[in-house]
């Protein structure tokens, strides 16, 4: 009996935080809003303004910007993770650090430091100045530009830790085995390691893609007008215009984007048999 009692509990954990807050968001997705109050009813009004003008061009923005962020993050961890997995004792010990110690600082600050980075007479200006890669101004803080280099900037961290755990546990002989065959270095690689850490990609891409889906605070402090996402505009809606029902309808679409990149994550990893250590 108290073994089910335990077994219960992360159950309606994830009930009352995760799947109660969901339903209200998609019932509210289709009713009326006023100020500060919602009604209940069935309209497809909402997503239709949702769907349209402004609100639409944020919406492919913030999927563009996740796809690619994505991408680019995938393709700077995974030669780092692969480096990295090749070293040994203290050497990789210290690689990972490098790789975490922007965690062990506030992602406020993190974000924050773009700003003076990216500002006109910053570090960058300077530097690019001095080795005459730029002549002028340099105008990317408030940019769209500036949002994708922070999404990047943050997330690269995150994809390159799954990846890592992953290139670890390919047992040397299989790799072995693979040259003992008279395969090269690049067939190896492409036949051998790369289907193999097709799970650590897919959780790389999923723990960079779904948060990039909703990312509020980095379009917020770099972006300025003209860098807005979803993540802003539905907590406009929310707390600027108190518009709850757009708001929601706006949530429930960029949960349907999570739904199919985790879906399409998941086709990626399927018939996977993970080799024994």
């Amino acid at each position: 009996m108290l073994d089910h009692v335990f077994a219960g509990l992360p159950a309606l954990w994830l009930c009352g935080v995760f799947l109660m807050p969901l339903g209200f968001t998609l019932v509210f997705s289709f009713g009326h809003s006023s100020f500060g109050g919602i009604a209940p009813g069935f309209t497809l009004d909402n997503y239709a303004r949702a769907l349209s003008g402004f609100y639409l061009d944020s919406f492919v923005r913030t999927i563009r910007f996740a796809l690619s962020g994505c991408a680019l993050c995938l393709l700077v961890a995974y030669p780092a993770a692969l480096y990295i997995s090749r070293q040994t004792g203290t050497r990789r010990t210290v690689l990972l650090l490098l790789v975490l110690v922007p965690y062990f600082t506030s992602f406020l600050i993190r974000v924050m430091s773009w700003q003076i980075l990216l500002a006109r007479g910053g570090p960058i200006e300077w530097g690019l100045s001095l080795l005459h890669l730029l002549s002028g101004r340099l105008d990317v803080l408030d940019t769209q530009t500036a949002v994708f280099i922070g999404l990047v900037y943050v997330y690269l961290p995150i994809a390159v830790v799954p990846i890592y755990l992953v290139l670890i546990r390919i047992p040397p002989v299989v790799l072995e085995a693979s040259q003992d065959l008279g395969a090269t270095r690049w067939q190896t690689f492409r036949h051998v390691i790369l289907p193999l850490s097709r799970p650590g990609l897919a959780t790389a891409a999923l723990l960079t893609g779904v948060p990039m889906l909703g990312e509020l605070v980095i379009p917020s402090l770099l972006g300025g007008d003209k860098g807005v996402l979803m993540g802003m505009a539905i907590a406009q809606q929310y707390l600027a215009t108190q518009n709850y029902a757009l708001g929601s309808a706006m949530a429930v679409l960029v949960l349907i984007a999570v739904a199919v990149m985790v879906l399409l994550l998941v086709r990626l990893t399927r018939g996977f048999e993970e080799i024994p250590a």
